[in-house]
């Protein structure tokens, strides 16, 4: 198995590279021999710290001088394999839903901000609950696509071909991608492609704004103007929806454009008329005309209240991504941060998001 991408580990590279395997293969047999860790309810959280642990068991055991560094915390990859103080391998570690048929997952962004610095060689680390099983392989080689989100993300496919990797599709390797200024140039015109050949490609990927205006970055606005080319040609108004219809977009723009729970309509109106091709006229009519109103014994303001009236849409819109689980606690964290609300409303609000996290996955 090549996993050929990242800086030189000469002299010793053949060497290094069959014993990363063996720490991989020991890790997953000693991980599949233990009972229970595959029921633990927050399994999507706590398999990365029994990954953590079985390879710092294992590295041991195989009588590997390398160091085990638990990173996590959301760098990329989760956990580093030092070999010395200048290189090291990596491990991102994964997990897929009960609902997930398919091995697929959603990976980092292009960018990779995150990324350890001198990790030159990186494996997914992929698991299912129920039953569980576990699969690991090189990362370049189990990238499909990219995701369209307002963070261009990396989807994963664990039994991914080889030959059908994005980087096999566009020729160009992921070493040269990732040291690219901006690395959506090299994927622009094989997704706008795609997205012509393809209108419902994007069902599945989440469109985060940024909760803060100078995050924003030129590779941001660059995305913006190539969507333009990806907008669905049929424009409708908000009023010419069902009243189904109308519920479904709400619940997902409160998860893919969560600002408009504190009153900030502008990614909203932009994520619907780009991606939807709908135009409302008048949004906080949409979600929060109507004063406050009481809940759990709280007076809160209306779109409190109708976040907690649209549950069940909000739980579809996020149980349809690639990895709802990850995609709620990004949902969660943003939401978290948002401090309009008093400690009392907030409180109301965190709780139905706690009530919305139970039906997830």
């Amino acid at each position: 198995m090549s996993i050929s991408v990242g800086e030189n580990l000469n002299p010793r590279e053949n060497e290094t590279t069959f014993n990363f395997q063996k720490l991989l293969e020991c890790t997953k047999d000693k991980l599949q021999s233990r009972e229970h860790i595959s029921d633990k309810a927050d399994f999507w959280k706590s398999f990365e710290l029994d990954v953590n642990a079985a390879v710092s068991e294992a590295v041991k055991d195989l009588n590997l001088p390398w160091k085990i560094q638990y990173i996590s915390g959301h760098k990329f990859p989760d956990i580093v394999a030092r070999i010395n103080e200048k290189q090291a391998l990596g491990i991102e570690v994964k997990t897929l839903s009960l609902r997930n048929d398919s091995w697929k997952v959603m990976g980092g962004s292009i960018m990779e901000s995150t990324r350890i610095p001198d990790v030159s060689r990186i494996q997914v680390f992929c698991a299912k609950q129920n039953p569980f099983q576990i699969k690991y392989r090189p990362f370049e080689e189990c990238v499909s696509s990219v995701a369209v989100t307002h963070s261009p993300r990396y989807m994963l496919d664990m039994d991914l071909s080889g030959k059908d990797s994005l980087f096999n599709k566009i020729n160009k390797s992921y070493d040269s991608i990732r040291q690219m200024q901006n690395p959506f140039d090299a994927f622009k015109s094989y997704l706008i492609e795609s997205k012509k050949k393809d209108s419902e490609n994007d069902e599945n990927s989440l469109w985060w704004y940024s909760p803060e205006t100078q995050e924003v970055s030129a590779q941001d606005i660059e995305e913006q103007l190539f969507a333009e080319d990806l907008i669905n040609s049929k424009i409708h108004f908000w009023n010419e929806l069902t009243s189904e219809e109308k519920d479904h977009y709400k619940a997902e723009m409160i998860v893919k454009t969560p600002r408009v729970i504190i009153g900030d309509y502008n990614y909203a109106c932009k994520w619907l008329l780009k991606s939807k091709g709908i135009i409302n006229p008048s949004f906080r009519d949409t979600f929060s005309a109507g004063g406050k109103e009481y809940l759990f014994g709280v007076k809160v303001p209306k779109i409190i209240a109708n976040i907690d009236k649209w549950k069940s849409e909000i739980v579809d819109v996020l149980n349809a991504s690639e990895s709802p689980k990850d995609s709620f606690e990004l949902w969660k964290e943003h939401i978290t941060k948002m401090a309009k609300f008093s400690n009392a409303e907030k409180s109301i609000l965190l709780k139905i998001v706690s009530e919305i996290g139970k039906s997830i996955g």
